[in-house]
């Protein structure tokens, strides 16, 4: 672990010209709304995108303007991390593969970056900043992006044709609005600058509070059912508490910080969370706060850096000053940050008057030309040796219950991720109490829920540390992670370098995957495994077995191979995929492979002779006898199973490495995986994991059996 502090770089913003008044709204809504909206709210108006501008626009106009005032190259960015909710990209038209950061990746030219989308309701982009900043601590990460494009005003949409009156679920929907932020995030250390503190934690039962998912309304389009009363029950306690002890914590007083910038939902939310803040401490604290509301309105993962980006615009945060955010979000999440500005606000201030700056550091202003020692030391690899290596502790499987299922009524994503995720627990005879982190990587899930993360749900359903007081220091933080089928392993990834950093020792990583066309004649499927996994990562106790290394590749060039988008027009009664998949795309990546393993090996001081296992992503027997040729390693060393006819995807490595351990798979699977003609892996081996998704993508891990 290194001894940087992570520092926000660069901020940039993007908000579309048009501009919707908060009685504009109202006079759109088929149904009469009796309720003071702007008086409730504070918010006068609100952005709302272009007629072909959506969430994919937002967010490369963000970037842009962030790398505007940033020294950072864009060749010099080690991970970009997506983290709108929306993946609206389309009228009518939700992304799902390739992620939007692969799909960012490619558009705007950050090509040694690791990429994936996160996923964790309004706590997005403040989930995605934590998940970058544990990458910077650990040492594999120089610089990272987060990014986050929100087309939301589709909701208000949809919510005007539907909603019938001032005590409607949709109600919270009329205050949205749209934006774009992006933050380039560094490694500082300097002392006095960036974040002083930085905790997020998941209350999972409250997570059914605020629910996103397709209309089931003729008009199609996407809806939000928000119980405002019981969301801001919980919200103001837990957020104002766990602000109040994270200064307590770190030796400051309220008035030791010049902003409070909490999550800008309502005026009457925020001056409620403001007020107990200020009680606790017998302080005044309305001329910290900051409401930027008023014409910005809810623009959800956005609103604090929105917030902070305004008002550095304005004049009002300046270099030194320290800025208390008090974070929350569906799900529901809560957390703190205090950070303590560097130079970016004189530096964006400047700029915008077209003036020069002293500075340490070269400037760049197009992103492209930048190179300094500081921000790009060639000693930090993604590819570092884990310092203690995190290994499968439990691994258990679920399957869907036939009875109970029809081509109407799909398997039900929770209750197969709760049933497996049970039985991990139970197998490993395990205290859920230590789990600090869940993962869900699963892609198509009921429903096509985006709000709230099912990892929250899951820890909900579960009671793992679902509500737990903000000064307690066992708690749980859960958000999913999307990339595809690469997901599991970008999540072991994030786990290890979270152990690096000293931040956690155990936990969770799930995931499931449905057939959504399965009801829909014509419609094509995508060949999955009905199906959900779960696994429990801890730290070694031997200090050998577990993963050691990781690395990740992307071939833009076959990009356009594999793509799938959720269409919710409803013209056939409910939302359907869509699917662009060219059948020879796994195919086309055998040679690359061999290129990225390759490299990966060399990284590591190993050649192929050193591996004594393969386990390779889903593919057919002649891929396979591909792969093994690419590689040199032959069929007899892989470990998969021969006899599937669809694809375990975000569940593949779970299944062979239960198949290593010599278990059987469960479900409809009564078979073992074929484990190689040589036995099981013995202790001390390498197995060395390799997987491939959209985008596309070449993922490999290295593993001490």
């Amino acid at each position: 672990m290194n001894s940087f502090q992570s520092i926000i770089e660069s901020v940039g913003t993007y908000l579309p010209p048009n501009i919707v008044t908060t009685a504009e709204v109202l006079e759109g809504c088929v149904s009469r709304v009796r309720v003071p909206l702007e008086r409730l709210t504070g918010i006068k108006s609100r952005h709302f995108a272009e007629e072909k501008e959506f969430a994919i626009d937002l967010a490369t106009k963000a970037i842009d303007d962030c790398l505007k005032h940033s020294r950072i190259a864009k060749n010099q960015f080690d991970l970009l991390i997506s983290a709108n909710i929306s993946r609206y990209d389309g009228l009518n038209v939700v992304g799902y593969e390739p992620s939007t950061a692969i799909a960012l990746k490619k558009l705007m030219g950050f090509d040694q970056a690791i990429a994936f989308d996160i996923s964790n309701a309004c706590a997005s982009m403040w989930t995605a900043v934590y998940v970058a900043d544990k990458f910077i601590a650990s040492g594999a990460v120089r610089n990272a992006l987060v990014v986050s494009g929100e087309y939301i005003s589709h909701l208000t949409r949809t919510a005007q044709l539907e909603i019938d009156g001032y005590m409607d679920s949709q109600l919270a929907s009329l205050t949205l609005g749209d934006a774009g932020v992006a933050v380039a995030l560094c490694g500082s250390q300097r002392s006095g600058e960036g974040f002083n503190e930085l905790d997020l934690y998941t209350l999972g039962a409250y997570s059914r509070l605020c629910i996103a998912k397709p209309s089931d309304k003729p008009h199609g389009g996407a809806v939000m059912y928000t119980d405002a009363v019981k969301v801001t029950a919980a919200i103001v306690p837990h957020a104002a508490a766990h602000a109040v002890h994270t200064l307590r914590q770190s030796g400051r007083h309220v008035d030791d910080v010049q902003h409070i910038i909490p999550h800008q939902t309502s005026r009457m939310t925020i001056r409620g969370a403001l007020d107990e803040i200020a009680k606790e401490f017998d302080s005044d604290c309305s001329a910290q706060m900051i409401d930027n509301l008023e014409v910005r309105g809810n623009t959800a993962s956005t609103t604090h850096f929105l917030a902070y980006r305004d008002q550095i615009d304005n004049g009002r945060i300046r270099t030194g000053d320290q800025i208390l955010f008090a974070i929350s979000g569906s799900g529901q999440t809560t957390g703190t940050a205090i950070y303590t500005c560097n130079d970016l606000p004189d530096r964006i201030r400047a700029a915008n008057a077209n003036q020069s700056v002293d500075s340490d550091a070269p400037s760049n202003r197009n992103g492209e030309l930048s190179s300094t020692d500081d921000t790009h030391d060639e000693a930090a690899s993604v590819e570092l040796a884990m310092a203690v290596p995190f290994r499968f502790e439990s691994i258990a499987t679920a399957y869907p219950n036939k009875s109970e299922n029809t081509p109407s009524t799909p398997p039900d994503t929770l209750a197969m991720l709760c049933s497996a995720a049970k039985q991990c627990i139970e197998q490993g005879e395990i205290d859920r109490s230590t789990i600090e982190l869940i993962i869900s990587v699963g892609v198509y899930r009921s429903e096509f829920m985006t709000e709230p993360a099912l990892a929250a749900l899951l820890a909900g359903d579960l009671d793992i540390n679902a509500d737990q007081p903000a000064e307690d220091p066992i708690k749980t933080f859960a958000f999913d992670l999307l990339n595809g089928s690469m997901g599991f392993l970008n999540a072991c990834h994030l786990i290890c370098e979270m152990g690096r950093a000293g931040e956690i020792e155990r936990a969770m990583v799930v995931a499931s995957e449905i057939e959504n066309n399965a009801a829909f004649d014509g419609k094509a499927n995508l060949g999955l495994t009905e199906m959900a996994s779960a696994v429990i990562l801890s730290e070694s106790d031997d200090g050998e077995t577990g993963f050691h290394a990781f690395h990740f590749d992307h071939y833009p060039e076959h990009q356009d191979a594999y793509h799938v988008v959720a269409n919710l027009r409803n013209e056939l009664g409910k939302t359907y995929l869509e699917t662009k998949i060219e059948s020879d795309w796994k195919d086309r990546l055998i040679p690359a492979v061999g290129q990225s393993v390759e490299r990966f090996l060399q990284s590591q001081d190993l050649s192929i002779d050193d591996i004594d296992w393969l386990l390779p992503s889903p593919m057919s027997n002649d891929l396979r006898t591909k792969l093994g040729d690419e590689l040199g390693i032959p069929v007899e060393r892989m470990i998969f199973d021969a006899d599937a006819t669809t694809d375990a995807f975000t569940s593949a490595v779970p299944l062979a490495m239960l198949a290593s351990q010599g278990h059987p798979t469960t479900g409809r699977h009564d078979r073992l995986p074929a484990s190689g003609q040589w036995g099981l892996p013995a202790s001390g081996q390498w197995g060395l994991i390799v997987q491939l998704s959209s985008g596309l993508q070449v993922g490999c891990a290295l593993y001490r059996f």
